[in-house]
C-alpha cells in the first residue's frame, strides 16, 4: 500500500461499518464511509452514494482498501444482488483505480448445514435459499477480480439490536425441552468491526473467516440464561421445530490472525447490553 496513509472506503455505515470507521481512524488510518444517507462519524468522511444506482457513484476518490458492510436495501434476491453482486462490481467500475484489496461482510448462511455439524471456513458453502446463493457469487465475482477476505459472520447483537432480549420479556419465544438441540451461533457488533479491521490492515489476510464467537450455543441455553438475567420464567415455544438443529461455526482463521474477543461467549456480550437497557 505504499508509504503513504491508506485510504480505507467502507460501503454501508449502518452500525457495524460505523464502529468500524472509528476503529481504523483512531488508528490513524484514512476513512470514509460510503452510502445513501450521508452518515458517517465526521462529515469530512462521508460520501454519498447509493450501490444501485451507477450515476450517484461517479467522482469517487480512489482507495486502498474497500471493505463492504452493505446490508442488503431489501430481503429478497433483488436486495441481496445489489448488496453482495451487483453493487460492488458496480463500485469498483467507479473508482479511478482498482484498490489493493477487499473486503466483504458476508454471512454463516451460505453454509446450507442444518444438523448441528461443526463449519469452518474451508467447509465449502452449501447455499439453501436463493438469496445466500447470490450471496456465494458475488463472494466469487468479487475475489476473482481483486485480492478479497470473505468474512462470514454469523447473527450479529450488540447495543440497540436486542430483539431477542424483547422477545424473552414479552413471553413470545420459549423453549423446547425434549427435542434436539437448535444451534445457534453469533459475533457482538464490536467484536465483528474488529476482526473486520483487522483484515482491512493485516499483511496477509486469509481468503476466507468465519466471524463468530467462541461458544456456539443451543438456542434454549440462551434464552434460558437471558431469562433468568432479566427475571422472567420461561415458557414453552409455541411452535417447536423439531428438525433443524442448525450448524456450529468455528473461527480459528481469525484467532490465527491474532483476532480477540472483547465478548467470548453470549454471556459476556448479553451482560453488556442489559447493562445499557
Amino acid at each position: 500500500m505504499g508509504d503513504a496513509v491508506p485510504h480505507v472506503l467502507i460501503v454501508g455505515a449502518g452500525d457495524t461499518g460505523l464502529t468500524l470507521a472509528t476503529a481504523l481512524s483512531s488508528a490513524g488510518l484514512r476513512v470514509s464511509t460510503l452510502n445513501r444517507s450521508g452518515r458517517s462519524i465526521d462529515a469530512a468522511t462521508a460520501l454519498i452514494g447509493d450501490l444501485a444506482d451507477p450515476a450517484s457513484l461517479a467522482g469517487l476518490p480512489s482507495a486502498d482498501v474497500v471493505v463492504f458492510t452493505t446490508a442488503p436495501p431489501s430481503r429478497d434476491d433483488q436486495g441481496y444482488r445489489i448488496a453482495y453482486l451487483d453493487g460492488p462490481q458496480r463500485l469498483l467500475n467507479a473508482l479511478p483505480t482498482e484498490p489493493t484489496r477487499a473486503v466483504l461482510t458476508s454471512t454463516t448462511g451460505v453454509y446450507g448445514a442444518d444438523d448441528g455439524r461443526w463449519v469452518t471456513a474451508a467447509t465449502p458453502p452449501d447455499p439453501t435459499r436463493s438469496t445466500a446463493e447470490i450471496v456465494v457469487e458475488g463472494e466469487s465475482a468479487l475475489a476473482h477480480r481483486i485480492p478479497t477476505t470473505i468474512i462470514r459472520s454469523a447473527g450479529i447483537y450488540g447495543p440497540g439490536r436486542r430483539r431477542l432480549i424483547d422477545q424473552v420479556l414479552t413471553g413470545i419465544v420459549g423453549v423446547t425441552p425434549g427435542m434436539p438441540a437448535r444451534w445457534s451461533n453469533r459475533v457482538h457488533r464490536d467484536d465483528l468491526a474488529a476482526a473486520l479491521a483487522l483484515c482491512a490492515v493485516h499483511p496477509s489476510p486469509p481468503p476466507a473467516a468465519i466471524a463468530v464467537d467462541d461458544e456456539p450455543a443451543p438456542r434454549d441455553d440462551v434464552l434460558t440464561w437471558i431469562a433468568e438475567q432479566v427475571r422472567v420464567d420461561l415458557g414453552l415455544d409455541p411452535s417447536p421445530i423439531d428438525a433443524p438443529t442448525g450448524k456450529r461455526c468455528r473461527n480459528h482463521e481469525l484467532k490465527d490472525l491474532g483476532w480477540e474477543l472483547t465478548y467470548p461467549t453470549f454471556r459476556e456480550g448479553y451482560t453488556s447490553v442489559l447493562a445499557t437497557l
